[in-house]
């Protein structure tokens, strides 16, 4: 070894004593939904959402590699399994308030994806020393800013943004369908929820969603979802038209047939639906839920707007779900009548 190759040897060993090691391992900042600063690495790999409605952005936008566990929550779980392969074999930590923080920290995840309203569970996962990132899926507008986010954790900016423009530019849509429409004049809508006698407020996205549609939810003054009224306060709402969404226990021959309801201008004229699913119901906070407010602008209004559903619904599922649908897949889509199965709340 010569002279001065040992002097360069020394030189660099006295170095690192006096100056500290710098880790080349970045760390990337946000600030979440909720308004708090979030940490994790700057190439984040070991992801976990319990979060329901996000998991399907993640595949979206081509980042459910990232994923170590995840919750698919009320999605239909024969199609996670034939569309989203990936999901649908991840472990789950737990859905919403239910999370196992056992399960969770053996996914050793160096970011969750949570939501706002779930504020103790939040805690909890935090007390851990685990990144909480939180999204808001009650708004379309908090929904955007929320796939905005995930865009940037990931490093999928551009394919966020891809989704964010096509969702905001079919609101943009919907809405001039119905611009001349006033509250007066617009569709009175009830939504039959988890039972025929239990509905949602205006505070959800369901309802924010039917007023982008061009739709008036009846149950002013209704605070938050599965809230129970009486067939006294439909018949002094008297909606035009009732849609049960896909969850609904009851189909729509069961309430067009019961007796109870027969006196409501909507089951006079018939005019009681249940809201399409595919992978997942259409009007929750999710990707698809764009659709669902294509299917209803044409439901309420089928003689003055003629949204192109079928060549809708399938540039939609080619363009973000990889999925090749034909004409009679949709129809098939559009005909399935048959409720989604919600997880009991003491199951992930």
């Amino acid at each position: 070894m010569g002279t001065n190759f040992k002097l360069l040897l020394c030189g660099l060993l006295i170095a690192l004593l006096v100056f500290p090691v710098v880790s080349f391992a970045e760390n990337k900042t946000i600030t979440d939904l909720a308004g708090n600063t979030i940490q994790f690495p700057a190439n984040v790999n070991r992801i976990v959402t319990v979060d329901p409605f996000t998991s399907q952005f993640f595949f979206v936008i081509g980042a459910d590699n990232k994923l170590v566990g995840t919750c698919v929550g009320p999605a239909d779980r024969n199609k996670v399994n034939e569309t989203e392969n990936n999901l649908g074999k991840l472990p789950n930590a737990g859905c919403k308030t239910n999370v196992n923080l056992e399960q969770l920290i053996a996914l050793k995840p160096e970011l969750v994806i949570s939501d706002k309203a779930y504020s103790k569970v939040n805690e909890d996962i935090a007390a851990t020393g685990i990144p909480v990132a939180v999204v808001d899926v009650e708004s379309p507008d908090t929904l955007m800013k929320s796939y905005e986010m995930i865009g940037k954790i990931t490093g999928k900016e551009k394919e966020a943004e891809e989704f964010i423009s096509y969702y905001n530019g079919k609101v943009d849509e919907l809405e001039k369908n119905v611009a001349d429409y006033t509250d007066v004049n617009r569709a009175k809508v009830y939504f039959g929820q988890r039972e025929p006698l239990s509905t949602l407020g205006d505070d959800w996205y369901e309802a924010k969603s039917l007023g982008i549609a061009g739709g008036y939810n009846v149950a002013q003054g209704v605070v938050g979802g599965d809230s129970k009224v009486t067939l006294e306060q439909i018949y002094n709402w008297n909606p035009d038209d009732i849609i049960l969404l896909s969850y609904n226990s009851k189909n729509v021959t069961d309430i067009l047939t019961d007796s109870a309801w027969k006196d409501l201008t909507a089951v006079k004229k018939k005019q009681v639906y249940r809201m399409p699913k595919y992978i997942m119901a259409w009007e929750l906070p999710v990707p698809e839920n764009v659709l669902g407010m294509m299917w209803l602008q044409n439901t309420l209004y089928p003689d003055h707007v003629h949204n192109d559903l079928t060549s809708e619904i399938k540039e939609f599922y080619q363009k973000f779900y990889r999925l090749t649908l034909t004409d009679k897949d949709v129809a098939a889509l559009l005909a399935d009548k048959t409720p989604v199965t919600l997880n009991k709340p003491s199951s992930p």
